[in-house]
């Protein structure tokens, strides 16, 4: 029995494991850094897969999908035009709008809509085949990797092996192998695969930058300590970091494996930021404690009922005149009314892992914002949404401590 047979799906004993490993992946720096082993190199902030040929295949994955969703003559625009003539054929206006269950009785069966869909799935599925099986065939490796960077400053790792984790964060999000929680190599998995989510444009963590730079301030100016509620691998932790270097900066997350990871490459680059594994609802952290909560496309990955107690933790645990800035979905512009916008967000919670997704359609976060004493400005600062430019430009919901 070795550690891959130990730790091979348990989440819970991964964020503990100390096995003695063979040789560091660490090596000490002249400036008193660290950082890890890349085999391949690095483009700026961003390590290269260990291995070419993933790489490649990786890359032609991405162009893949950039013909399935992104750019003139996509798949998506054919099936867009195609539910226009469903709508036409049925006796609709091309624009027309119908409730969720006629539009999924109307579009689900007609072979062009669904090719662009299946086209869009097989394509995820394959991305994370690819770096999962890469990963997983060298378990030990990343293990050992993660281990090591346990004790790394300047940042610190607060871990909870005990955490009672809530059955709606199980979920494998995105059809991710194992989900945030269920597997140990969970947060090697979702950096790489995610960057076929954003088209290979998100190396350099542009997007969190670019939600980190356009997050408004106390009008006091006095940012001391911020909290980036879901913070994954960390990518919109270090962002914030970077724009206040003398913050006291906190990504917080349900998954072990996530925040595991996010210590690891923070202290790759060298970077005084902390993260806990803990819930959102129930941060652990004293009353009026930050000056700036963050959260970036976490919240419709979570049950309505629990955003509702989410936004309530981080009304306590900002100060008066604090600032909660969430960037998802629908804080930047409405729900899709028509045929096929709702028909793509019925496919996302059918087929890749959105339980959630369609609830978070009616969900009222300026109410729940409101109701626990904050003000709610829905016309602040814009930040785009999700490597696209539809949200260029659109004002961000704010929220404001009293």
């Amino acid at each position: 029995m070795n550690r891959r047979t130990l730790l091979t799906g348990s989440a819970a004993i991964a964020t503990v494991a100390t096995a003695a490993a063979a040789t560091p992946a660490f090596a000490a720096q002249p400036n008193g850094a660290f950082r890890l082993d890349a085999p391949r190199g690095r483009e700026g902030i961003f390590r290269r897969l260990p291995s070419l040929d993933v790489q490649s295949n990786q890359e032609f994955l991405t162009d893949i999908r950039a013909f399935a969703q992104g750019g003139r003559g996509n798949m998506t625009q054919v099936a867009r035009m195609r539910v226009r003539e469903l709508l036409k054929e049925a006796g609709y206006g091309a624009r027309a709008e119908l409730p969720m269950d006629e539009v999924i009785a109307l579009v689900e069966n007609d072979p062009t809509v669904m090719a662009s869909a299946r086209l869009w799935l097989s394509n995820q599925q394959l991305t994370w085949k690819g770096v999962k099986d890469l990963f997983d065939a060298n378990m030990d490796q990343c293990l050992t990797e993660l281990d090591a960077a346990e004790s790394v400053g300047p940042g610190s790792l607060e871990l909870n092996p005990s955490l009672d984790i809530p059955d709606y964060a199980k979920h494998e999000i995105h059809i991710m192998p194992g989900g945030y929680v269920g597997d140990p190599l969970g947060g090697f998995i979702y950096h790489y695969g995610t960057v076929n989510f954003f088209l290979g444009h998100n190396k350099q963590d542009e997007n969190q930058i670019g939600v980190a730079n356009a997050a408004p301030i106390p009008k006091n100016g006095k940012v001391r300590r911020i909290l980036e509620i879901g913070c994954s691998v960390g990518q919109m932790t270090t962002a914030l970091k970077r724009r206040f270097p003398d913050a006291e900066v906190w990504g917080l997350d349900v998954g072990g494996p996530m925040v595991h990871y996010a210590h690891m490459r923070t202290a790759d680059l060298g970077m005084d930021v902390n993260y806990r594994q803990a819930l959102a609802e129930d941060t652990g952290f004293p009353d009026d404690y930050f000056d700036m909560v963050v959260s970036y496309i976490i919240l419709h990955e979570i049950p309505n009922s629990e955003n509702t107690k989410i936004m309530k933790e981080v009304s306590r645990v900002l100060r008066g005149g604090g600032i909660y800035y969430p960037v998802d979905f629908y804080t930047s512009f409405e729900p899709p009314k028509d045929a096929f916008g709702k028909f793509r967000r019925w496919w996302d919670h059918r087929w890749n892992g959105e339980p959630w997704a369609l609830e978070h359609m009616d969900y009222d976060l300026a109410g729940d914002l409101t109701a626990v004493g904050m003000s709610v400005d829905k016309e602040g600062a814009g930040a785009v949404l999700y490597n696209t430019g539809a949200s260029r430009g659109r004002p961000n919901l704010v929220a404001v401590k009293a």
